[in-house]
Parts: C-alpha cells; structure tokens; sequence
C-alpha cells in the first residue's frame, strides 16, 4: 500500500528518504525501533544501496497539493513553502522557493533600476503572474506523478508502465521531463541560471 520513495543524496555517502505512505501505515512505521524500521525499509526497498543506517530521526508530513490564491499584496510577497505546497515525490519544494526568491529579486531589481517603488502592488503583481503559473506546472506534474505510482487500479498500472516504457525509449520525453524539473522550461529566473 505504500507510494513511491524519493531518494536525495548527501554529501558524505548518506541520503534523505521520503517513504510515501498512507496515513495509518506511516505512523505503524514510525513506531518501530531502528532495527525493525530498518529491515522493513530493505524488505520493500531492497539492497541496491547496500547496508543501511539510520543516522537521523524519523517524520511525517501530511501531504496536501496547495497553493495559495495570491502571492502578492501591496508591500509583501509570499515565496517556497508560505506560496505554495507539493508532495515530496519529486523533491521540488526547495527547487520551486529556490526558483520563487530568484524571480522576486530580479522583479525587484528591475524595478529599483526603473525607480519604481518595488513594494508597490503592480511591482509585485509581476512577480506573482510569472511564478504562479509556473509553479502550477510543477505542482501538478508532482501531484500526477504521486497519483500515478500510489495507485493499484489495473488501468492506471498499465498507463504507469506505458510512460516509464515511453519515458526510457523516447529521449526527448526524457530530457523534456529533466528541463522541467529542473526550472529550465518556461521562463527561469537569471539568478536560477547561475
């Protein structure tokens, strides 16, 4: 019954895991000890990494697509976490507040070089059409993505395995899915860029 993982490395040989999982299943999970969350980890992940240890504590999230009706008021503009939420599939969150502070600094760069007041509601308005509809992309892709490998209903499978299939044997599906999500489809904040 559990979803995907999502494995993001760390220096030092280590990784952060996000275990998707139901509700109930997740707070079994994390009521074991170390030895016992350890061999169920291996048991459905597997040993492609070798020998495991647990080095930190374990959480969960409650994890909800959100993202909020306005980005921008007069004086004040919300980015990452504060603007919008997405599950922890694709490991996006930090790529998307990275992306939001990037856009609102060149926003308000541009209009310190023009001599406009860059707390004005019409500066910020720029800021908020620009990454809002942007965020919606990715939003949505990782919300598709959760829906698709956390559900066990026969049509769906078969349409899960006709993308990945699609996705090894089509290179332009490929590198078109890596632009994406790495910020580099659609317009990509200069400061992103570097």
């Amino acid at each position: 019954s559990s979803g995907p993982f999502a494995i993001l490395p760390l220096p030092g040989n280590r990784c952060r895991i996000v275990w998707t999982a139901p509700h109930e299943e997740a707070k079994a999970l994390c009521a074991l000890d170390d030895e016992q969350f350890l061999k169920e980890l291996t048991r459905r992940f597997g040993n492609q990494m070798g020998k495991l240890e647990l080095l930190g504590d374990r959480f969960i999230f409650q994890v909800q697509l959100m993202q909020s009706d306005r980005y921008a008021k007069h004086r004040l503009a919300l980015v990452g976490d504060a603007a919008h939420n997405c599950h922890p599939v694709g490991g996006q969150g930090l790529n998307l507040g990275i992306r939001d502070a990037a856009a609102l600094a060149e926003v308000i760069q541009q209009a310190h070089q023009a001599g406009e007041d860059i707390g004005d509601i019409k500066i910020l308005k720029r800021y908020e059409r620009w990454r809002k509809r942007e965020n919606l992309t990715i939003l949505g892709f990782t919300d598709l993505l959760d829906r698709m490998f956390s559900n066990t209903f026969l049509p769906v499978m078969v349409v899960r395995r006709l993308g990945l299939w699609a996705m090894q044997r089509l290179p332009i599906l490929k590198i078109y899915t890596l632009k994406l999500m790495i910020g580099l489809k659609g317009r990509t904040p200069e400061l992103a860029r570097r």
